[in-house]
């Protein structure tokens, strides 16, 4: 049984090295082929799946190999120059693991960075991504602005998944100038904010889209109303009620304040809509116009009745 077995094993074997043999062509000119016997390329390698074969083409290098090795490369696709013995890499390996795509594979770059992609050329685009790209993992960035030799640039953004709020941030990496994180933040809800820590409770308080730290400067700023209901022209019309003069006075007297204008606790607290509230000194600008008006009719009033006397 035991001499039976060994033979079925041989005979396995050699009919296995017999096919492989059969698909590969060695030519002394021409195309090489690895597992077919019509390759169509100066080396063309054809899986069978057949065979249970782990990978297609490997290339193994012994252990400690990038720190004891004198080779420059493990793969290295090249092309020619117009000067005899001029070439430019175009796809490097080095030992180390480094990967670069148009950048030399003796570039010092290729030391410290796992993967280089350029052709040295700033007015060209060097990657061009078609379709969906994910940056994923713990603390996953774009790092933007490694123009002086900083390690990790002067701009990040990552995705914030691991803080109370959730959201991108955008944020200067360690090395940069003036490192820090939340130079603005967008949250998963549409909120933006800058300048302000999304984690300390109430950075969002109330229904708004944009939360900024330390104020804004602008040239120009335009408010719309919802309607024109909401302006004050409704001052001018017959039926409105116009306090008197003794009844605004008690009202200033007791809450330090005019009637339907917010006290300063209240704006400190809840801060101001800046439409409302031009619509509400625009409201008391049209009352103090009806008191003038009135108080110079009963002035008239008076220099007539003074004439007649």
């Amino acid at each position: 049984m035991m001499k039976k077995t060994t033979y079925l094993t041989a005979l396995l074997l050699l009919t296995l090295t017999g096919l492989l043999a059969q698909n590969n062509v060695y030519p002394s000119a021409g195309n090489t082929g690895l597992g077919t016997t019509s390759p169509t390329a100066k080396l063309d390698a054809q899986l069978s799946a057949n065979l249970p074969v782990e990978s297609g083409i490997r290339l193994t290098s012994p252990f400690s190999f990038s720190s004891t090795s004198s080779i420059q490369t493990l793969f290295h696709l090249r092309k020619t120059g117009r000067s005899k013995g001029e070439f430019f890499s175009q796809f490097v390996v080095k030992p180390n693991g480094n990967v670069g795509v148009g950048v030399n594979w003796n570039d010092p770059i290729l030391n410290n960075k796992r993967m280089v992609i350029t052709d040295n050329n700033p007015n060209a685009l060097d990657l061009n991504v078609r379709g969906f790209a994910l940056i994923d993992g713990q603390n996953a960035s774009l790092l933007f602005g490694a123009t002086g030799g900083e390690a990790f640039g002067q701009w990040g953004i990552e995705y914030n998944e691991y803080a109370t709020v959730k959201g991108l941030n955008f944020w200067k990496p360690t090395g940069s100038n003036n490192f820090g994180n939340y130079y603005m933040f967008l949250t998963d809800t549409g909120k933006v904010s800058i300048g302000l820590d999304p984690n300390v409770a109430g950075t969002y308080n109330g229904n708004f889209k944009l939360y900024v730290a330390d104020g804004i400067m602008t040239e120009k700023v335009k408010v719309t109303l919802r309607s024109s209901s909401d302006w004050s022209d409704y001052v001018f019309e017959d039926d409105y009620k116009l306090l008197p003069l003794e009844e605004v006075e008690a009202h200033i007297a007791k809450n330090g304040h005019l009637p339907n204008v917010p006290s300063a606790e209240e704006v400190a607290k809840e801060g101001i809509d800046l439409a409302k509230m031009d619509a509400k000194l625009l409201e008391k600008i049209e009352e103090l116009t009806l008191y003038v008006i009135e108080q110079q009719k009963q002035i008239k009033e008076l220099q007539e009745q003074l004439k007649t006397k």
